[in-house]
């Protein structure tokens, strides 16, 4: 439970649920037939970049500390 309190308080479990939620959004729509709003697929692309490069720091500062 510990390591849980660390991911939230590192805010990682909150990026992945926001990223997660928007992708599932855009997907639903997507097979829906319905036309994805723009304000909704670049949101949803700021997420995943912020989302990826938040992991690939976190990476080479795991890897720093080896």
């Amino acid at each position: 439970m510990d390591k849980f309190y660390q991911l939230l308080r590192e805010s990682v479990i909150v990026q992945a649920l926001v990223t997660l939620s928007l992708v599932s959004a855009c997907i639903y729509l997507s097979i829906a037939g319905k036309p994805i709003p723009e304000l909704l697929t670049n949101a949803t692309m700021l997420s995943l970049g912020f989302y990826f490069g938040a992991k690939s720091a976190q990476t080479t500062v795991a890897l720093a500390k080896r």
